[in-house]
């Protein structure tokens, strides 16, 4: 979780403050979250022991409020932070893949990996932005609350916490396999949806033909079993998750049983005073919701990094370099709409022999015409030479 967290501040550029802001307000509202329970505890506490008074009821009271209000701002601030930090984070990189793209050599632009650029654009990064932001502080929230329980029950008892602590390791190591599988089916979902996508466009861009020639039923036979192979992938992948989750909502229960029980034996023993046992009541049922909550979002995690990965792969792709000299044979003036994007700085060179006349002088000679020239690369002559 903390390398995903990594991985999109370095993502996000100019952006990096609000994700960060966004991250302190997650951690905010984590400990905001768990104050009613914390006053509730006094109260009872208070209660037990026979000192609580009215003045108290009322502090307790107003300090709810303030809690609460101020958990309304800190979340209202969060979802501001990380929300437009997504939409922003991926306007820019869809202008930076969009430059990319123009410098990548023809070759490149198969059907296949069209289909890779339209599953980027249209899946990956509409994802990210739209999920991955409030997952991620989602996760943050999660994460802290756990750890405040978690401390807040080794203060109540030390056997109670280490209880505790063992589910969460136990949880983890579950957590470890359950991540596993998911990374694993998230690479067979994300190439059925490539194939899907490939199989909408050419379907979409070919029905002109595909009508002429009366071949409907038998590309719509073809884009039918596209969908019904996602949808089975999809199924499968739950399947597959479906006993791992089990298996952690199973680990939660014991280890709510084993908890509310010991506390119960060690009050009839006279080692913990009848208000830590009422603590533990008000703690113990929501002691691992935010570990489930957390390990529940656990597949959305690997989801974000094999959306990264392929979006990654897509900016990664050699680009051509740019152009020094453009030599132009066989009389002709003009680019032809060859390598414009390389070619916006070149320098023109334009022989009038047709290129099967071409030898090895002709190349010298334009060599030498385009030593000879001054580059300036859109800068007017008199800035450079006041330059």
């Amino acid at each position: 979780m903390f390398a995903m967290f990594s991985r999109i501040l370095k993502l996000s550029g100019r952006y990096k403050g609000r994700i960060q802001g966004a991250f302190v307000c997650a951690f905010l509202e984590s400990i905001l979250s768990k104050m009613p329970i914390v006053l509730a505890f006094v109260v009872l506490s208070r209660f037990a022991a026979d000192t609580l008074t009215s003045q108290t009821c009322l502090y307790i009271g107003l300090g709810l409020a303030a809690a609460v209000l101020v958990q309304m701002l800190v979340h209202y601030l969060s979802d501001s932070l990380q929300s437009a930090a997504g939409y922003l984070m991926f306007a820019d990189k869809r202008m930076e893949l969009g430059s990319h793209l123009r410098k990548l050599p023809m070759g490149y632009f198969t059907s296949g990996n069209i289909g890779k650029i339209s599953s980027v654009l249209s899946t990956d990064m509409v994802f990210i932005e739209e999920v991955a932001m409030s997952t991620l502080g989602n996760m943050m929230g999660y994460l802290l609350s756990s750890l405040i329980l978690l401390v807040f029950m080794f203060y109540l008892n030390v056997q109670l916490g280490l209880i505790a602590a063992a589910v969460t390791v136990l949880a983890w190591l579950v957590s470890k396999g359950m991540n596993k599988v998911s990374l694993r089916e998230a690479a067979e979902r994300q190439e059925q949806s490539e194939r899907l996508t490939d199989a909408v466009l050419s379907f979409v861009e070919g029905i002109g033909v595909i009508k002429s020639y009366n071949l409907l039923g038998e590309k719509s036979e073809e884009l039918t079993d596209n969908f019904q192979r996602s949808r089975n992938t999809s199924l499968a992948f739950e399947q597959k998750m479906t006993p791992w989750t089990m298996s952690l909502n199973i680990l939660y229960g014991i280890g709510i049983a084993a908890i509310f029980g010991l506390s119960i034996v060690l009050e009839q023993r006279g080692a913990l005073p009848l208000a830590y046992v009422l603590g533990v009541l008000l703690f113990v049922f929501d002691l691992f919701g935010p570990l489930k909550a957390l390990y529940g979002e656990a597949s959305r995690l690997t989801v974000m990094n094999a959306a990264l990965d392929r979006i990654e792969a897509v900016l990664n792709e050699p680009e051509l370099p740019d152009v020094d000299m453009f030599w132009r044979t066989g009389g002709e003036r003009r680019a032809s709409n060859f390598l414009i994007w390389q070619s916006a700085y070149a320098e023109m060179v334009f022989t009038e022999k047709p290129w099967p006349d071409i030898d090895r002088r002709d190349l010298w000679a334009a060599a030498k015409e385009y030593a000879q020239r001054d580059r300036r690369y859109g800068a007017a002559i008199d800035k450079i030479a006041r330059g």
